[in-house]
Parts: structure tokens; sequence; C-alpha cells
């Protein structure tokens, strides 16, 4: 089949041939002319295709490009509008903790052992740190200093920590300690002394370590155990994100 293609071919063109040698001059040149116009026509839409192609491609890459540093452009904006909403949760912390000073400072550094024992911050001495000052957030207390260095400071968070603490409503009186996760319990409190799920609990001042009225958690359960008549068991769950800190405030204060 292909062979036969090419022998019509051949011979198409040969009559085409011999019928252009049989025609007048003037018709010889007319069809020159047709053919070699057709020809620049041909080449200058191929060499335009070329170009268009060219531009299209490179206008395809520039849009790309933008997409890519707009969908960039955007990870940082929404990462900045929650700074931001961090940052005013804390401001409005500030202005209500009656502290005389608050050191804001970022995580840099975590207890490798994962038990979020402890976090290292990027302010020390030189920003006036002192060993077992307070560390809070918007959401509530976080800890203590437990080491200050120059230009950073290890916190020693709320899981290894004992907090005196009282119910807010009620002023019913405890220990924090920590159970797990987010979740801490307050020990000691009376069995006669009301607390209901929904309560808040703060610090009490006592102990010289935290400032009175510090939020720790909120109350989510309470048992009458039948066998202790003296206390009654008290659950809290603490609003502050530990594992995913990333700031927090030093508070600056005497706990007296």
């Amino acid at each position: 089949m292909p062979i036969t293609r090419g022998i019509v071919a051949i011979g198409l063109a040969l009559v085409c041939a011999l019928s252009l040698m049989g025609l007048p001059h003037p018709q010889k040149n007319y069809i020159a002319e047709r053919c070699r116009a057709g020809l620049l026509t041909a080449s200058q839409w191929l060499f335009s295709q070329a170009i268009r192609y060219a531009k299209n491609e490179q206008k395809s890459r520039f849009l790309l490009t933008q997409n890519v540093k707009l969908a960039l452009d955007n990870m940082r904006l929404r990462e900045a509008a929650w700074e931001n909403e961090r940052l005013r949760e804390a401001l409005a912390f500030r202005r209500t903790d009656g502290a005389t000073a608050v050191i804001p400072a970022e995580v840099i550094g975590r207890d490798p052992d994962q038990i979020y024992d402890t976090i290292v911050i990027n302010a020390g001495s030189d920003r006036g740190i002192v060993k077992d000052m307070p560390v809070v957030t918007a959401e509530g207390l976080v800890g203590h200093v437990a080491m200050v260095g120059v230009s950073d400071s290890v916190v020693q968070l709320l899981m290894r920590s004992r907090v005196s603490a009282l119910v807010q409503s009620t002023r019913a009186q405890g220990i924090i300690s920590w159970v797990d996760g987010h979740r801490f319990r307050l020990r000691f409190v009376e069995a006669s002394n009301l607390v209901r799920a929904g309560d808040r609990v703060v610090s009490s001042g006592l102990g010289g370590r935290y400032p009175k009225g510090i939020p720790i958690g909120t109350v989510v359960e309470v048992n009458q155990v039948k066998r202790d008549l003296v206390f009654q068991q008290v659950f809290i769950e603490s609003s502050v994100d530990f594992p995913n800190l990333e700031e927090v405030f030093v508070l600056a204060v005497s706990a007296n």
C-alpha cells in the first residue's frame, strides 16, 4: 500500500509538471507568484504560531509563578491572622491581670522526652527574668521559670507543679495536680463544698509562687466517693494548648 501511494504521488507530480510546461509563459509566471505567495504566507503563519506559542508558554509560566507567590502570601496572611488573634487575647489578658510587668517570649525548645515537662523560651536575665516567675498565656497558667540563662530560660510546665487553687464561684480550695493531657485534679476539696461542672478554677495566691486569680481551668467532673467522706473528687480541664505553645508571657510580679 505505501508503494502504491508513492507511485500515485510521483505520477501526479509528473502530470502537474507536464501540464505546467505546456502552459503559456504569463500563466506560468502567475502560478509561480501564487505558489511563492502561498509559501511565504505559510511560513509567516508558522513563524507567528511559534511566537504565539512561546508567548503563551511565557505567560503560563508567569501566571503559575504568580499563583505560587499568591498562595505563599495567603499562607503568610493566615498565619499573621492567627498570630494577631493570639496577641489580641494576650493583650486583653495583660489589661486584666493586674501585673506590674509582663514579658512576652517565644518558645524555642521543648522537652525531648515528649512528656511536655519543660519548654525553653527566648528570654532570660537580659530581659529581667528571675527564677520562679509565673508563666501564662491568654488561656491561663502555663507554669513557672525553673532556670534562667542570659538570653533564655527553662519553664517548668504545670504538669510537674503543685498549685494552690480555688473555685472562683464558691471559693472552695484545693491543690492542682496533673492527671493526663489537659486534665488535672483539684485535690483536697472538702465534701461539704459545692462544686459544679463549668465552675472556673483559678490560682489562690497561697504558697508564694503564683499570684491570685490566674485562670487554671474549668471543672469538668465532680464525684463524691462513698468511702471518702471528707473530700470529693474534682477534675478540671485546662484551655492551654501545652504541646503547641508558641508564645508565652512571664509575669514579673511577686505573688505576695
